[in-house]
């Protein structure tokens, strides 16, 4: 394996070098990814000063998360026109986070007052500015960082000042795209650059395909966005739209790239836990958050989620900016943190097989292999209770199962529907009542079949 991926590398920086065939490079760059394990990721705001660097460090690696993305904005790293100075408190929580063995995805972002009076950096003397400081941030962290991604939002208008906090054109995206990626590679061919990192709705009014046109997919290894769907009414909010909405996205990359796979991310997603409109309940959060990342591994291309955010921003409960992490501000942890916990290390490490199939639409049930064993997700999609009854041959042996979020436990095979039907004991016949929160199920489940589901129809409180 280190072999071929030598061998792949090697064949980027001579694509890159000679400047021909750039999708053929991102193309290797695909199969090389494919070898890698799917980035479980927060989001952080160490750069904001926001949170104890150490301690939110420690909580991440306890989850088993194995990635943040954070920023190093532009306008504090050059404060005098020409001199480049990385801040103390940036150096710290990189190199800190790297040191922990927590991979960082920098952010490369935003205007600096000192070039086109704070504007979308447009002019040649701007993008070479721009230019200069990816170049010196990338030469400075070295292999503590090795994801980099090109400025946030580019689609509307945020971290610039009026009058310039409006949306910024695709053109201009790709102009400075085409500028900064050659620059920052020939700095160091390892690092994979993403592009995009443009909001749902952005990508809906055609800013992420426009991008594609002008040429983004020459000029980065990987392609960004983020896919916030929470504004939405059930079921449009759920994770299961927003997962085939992705998928449509992954399609249209492909369009523009000879029908290859175009290494896919999602750095910001998340449902917020406010009180209020649009707003969602911890609990069905967490559940949200499971059924995103699982749903994640059953495409090849999507290689990695950073949950915005890890930590909430503030305490103001009707307010969505403070109440997007996996943990409070002071880092008690909510239930999506359990939750996390619980799903990392399978969505890292394990390998997913096929959904599993099932007559009910609103089951959802897909299959992983994972540590040598059989694991299966089982959830509603509709948020309804509904009791699963499966099947096996031959009988006997044990299952674990566990409700994200919860204790596992072991269950030997049998059922007796004594309820309703006064049935008697069936030794080759297990069920469990599954709703928003999926459950895995892991052992030898080689010859298990879904036999039957049942509606269990209640209040849920999520």
């Amino acid at each position: 394996m280190a072999v071929r991926i030598g061998i792949i590398k090697s064949l980027i920086v001579l694509l890159l070098v000679l400047g021909i065939g750039l999708n053929d490079a991102l193309y290797a760059d695909a199969l090389l990814q494919a070898g890698d394990p799917f980035r479980v990721g927060v989001c952080t705001h160490f750069s904001q000063n926001k949170g104890i660097v150490e301690m939110n460090l420690a909580s991440i690696k306890n989850a088993g998360i194995g990635s943040i993305r954070d920023e190093v904005g532009w306008a504090s790293i050059e404060r005098e026109k020409g001199k480049l100075v990385m801040l103390e408190r940036y150096d710290h929580y990189v190199r800190s986070a790297s040191a922990a063995g927590v991979e960082v995805l920098l952010i490369l972002d935003y205007s600096n007052r000192l070039y086109d009076d704070g504007d979308r950096p447009r002019s040649a003397e701007a993008i070479e500015g721009f230019c200069r400081y990816a170049e010196f941030v990338v030469n400075h962290f070295g292999n503590d960082v090795r994801l980099y991604e090109i400025w946030n939002e580019w689609d509307i208008g945020i971290g610039l000042r009026p009058p310039y906090n409006i949306g910024g054109s695709p053109e201009d995206y790709v102009k400075l795209l085409k500028a900064v990626y050659p620059r920052i590679k020939a700095v160091d061919p390892g690092i994979t650059v993403m592009a995009g990192g443009s909001t749902s709705g952005g990508i809906k009014k055609g800013w992420l395909e426009d991008i594609i046109k002008h040429g983004a997919l020459d000029c980065c290894d990987a392609v960004s966005i983020h896919s916030y769907n929470y504004s939405a009414k059930f079921p449009e909010r759920s994770p299961e739209v927003c997962s085939v909405w992705m998928t449509g996205v992954q399609d249209m990359l492909r369009k523009y790239n000879k029908d290859k796979d175009v290494p896919f991310y999602v750095t910001e997603m998340g449902w917020p836990t406010h009180v209020g409109k649009r707003g969602t309940a911890p609990e069905l959060s967490a559940s949200y958050l499971a059924r995103l990342y699982l749903l994640a591994r059953t495409s090849p291309s999507f290689r990695g989620i950073w949950w915005y955010d890890f930590q909430d921003d503030g305490w103001n409960p009707e307010h969505n900016e403070n109440n997007f992490g996996i943990v409070r501000p002071d880092l008690t942890a909510k239930p999506a943190y359990y939750v996390m916990s619980d799903i990392s290390d399978l969505i890292a490490n394990g390998d997913y097989i096929d959904r599993i199939k099932t007559e009910d639409e609103n089951l959802a049930a897909l299959r992983f292999r994972h540590s040598g064993r059989d694991t299966w997700a089982l959830w509603s999609c509709d948020d309804k209770d509904r009791q699963v009854i499966l099947h096996t041959k031959p009988p006997g042996g044990y299952v674990t199962i566990q409700q994200l979020g919860h204790e596992a436990y072991r269950s030997s095979w049998g059922f007796r529907d004594w309820v309703g039907r006064g049935g008697g004991f069936v030794s080759d016949r297990l069920s469990i009542v599954v709703g928003p929160r999926p459950f895995l199920i892991s052992g030898d489940l080689g010859n298990v079949s879904v036999l039957e589901t049942v509606a269990r129809v209640r209040e849920s409180a999520n």
